[in-house]
């Protein structure tokens, strides 16, 4: 993102303000739409930004093909003057494995599959009075022709004129996502991309052995190869030997975080039971689906203390002295010993 730098008239000091009120207002939007579209996971129950508050924040339909269904979302104008406002709608697509959605902004761009926004009726601009509420209804009609499967889209709300399709930074808006499940020829086919131990909650690539018991997560990614989006369940279980240590469930936030289609989505369960030394077995049981379809998977690490390592070293290095170069060092001296001996 460019920005350019002109000479200020007036008092340096207020321009200098009005510029971090800016990029305070800016950072705060990106974190309003973390919070907001965060419903693909775990959201709240609204949304509050540039002065707006949107409820609910994510909708969950089944649409039959060749119906329509009206939702309502209440937006509420939390400033003290009147404003228009209009309503921005988008696709949005897996961002990454945490369940962050990434919004197609392109007012001319769908997304590759599984798009709402084409099946989402066109939504007037409208005036809040300030402090006021106002219901938007926002229309989905769903073609006879459609497959079946999960169709993903999001309304968004911003002051009328601005820019809402070209940045999500610079259009502070907040809004509602809206996920949609199509009956009919349903796929659902989820598996285990991987399972493994990592070592803090955003590591990368599992590992066997580590060399201290804290900030280890174990981390299941789930891969959704059907056409549907999925709520996995299950649990994790921390073993060593026989012993039980730890019993945690996954994805147990209300409501449950969904893997869309075609993409992978990761969730972390720290290891909080683990001793400072040996040998442990991570298992994981799960279950998703409408029939209750069961995923499992398992995997064994080690923790090894880094003190116990170099202790180890020592002891190995002593160990091949007292094998390999103490005899010789001892003949040596012996023969030396017998020299003397032999002079006198």
């Amino acid at each position: 993102m460019r920005f350019c730098y002109h000479k200020c008239k007036g008092n340096k000091e207020e321009h200098m303000k009005k510029f971090s009120r800016l990029l305070v207002g800016s950072i705060m939007a990106v974190g309003l739409l973390a919070a907001g579209f965060s419903g693909v996971g775990q959201v709240s129950a609204q949304t509050t930004g540039n002065g707006i508050k949107v409820s609910p924040v994510r909708s969950d339909l089944t649409i039959n093909p060749g119906e329509s269904r009206t939702i309502t979302l209440s937006v509420q104008n939390i400033t003290s003057g009147d404003a228009e406002f209009q309503a921005i709608i988008n696709d949005f697509v897996s961002n990454d494995e945490n369940g962050q959605p990434a919004l197609i902004l392109d007012s001319d761009k769908y997304a590759p599959s599984h798009s709402l926004k084409r099946y989402m009726a066109a939504i007037p601009n409208f005036t809040i009075a300030a402090g006021k509420s106002k219901e938007v209804k926002v229309t989905i009609n769903v073609p006879g022709n459609a497959a079946a499967g999960g169709y993903y889209g999001a309304v968004r709300f911003a002051p009328a004129g601005s820019n809402g399709n070209s940045n999500v930074v610079l259009s502070a808006s907040v809004g509602s996502i809206i996920l949609v499940k199509v009956p009919g020829d349903i796929k659902e086919d989820m598996v285990i991309d991987s399972f493994d131990v990592r070592r803090g909650e955003e590591g990368v690539g599992g590992s066997s052995f580590f060399t201290t018991n804290k900030k280890l997560f174990a981390v299941v990614r789930f891969k959704n190869n059907g056409n549907v989006h999925e709520q996995p369940f299950g649990k994790v279980r921390l073993l060593k030997g026989d012993k039980v240590l730890q019993e945690t469930e996954i994805n147990k936030t209300d409501p449950k975080g969904n893997v869309l289609p075609d993409s992978v989505r990761r969730f972390n369960v720290e290891l909080t039971s683990l001793g400072s030394f040996g040998k442990y077995t991570v298992q994981g049981n799960f279950g998703y689906g409408s029939n209750g379809q069961l995923l499992s998977a398992s995997t064994t690490f080690w923790v090894v203390p880094l003190a116990l390592i170099i202790a180890a070293i020592v002891l190995v290095v002593v160990v091949l002295l007292l094998i390999f170069v103490l005899p010789k060092a001892i003949k040596k001296y012996n023969r030396t010993v017998v020299r003397k001996a032999g002079r006198r």
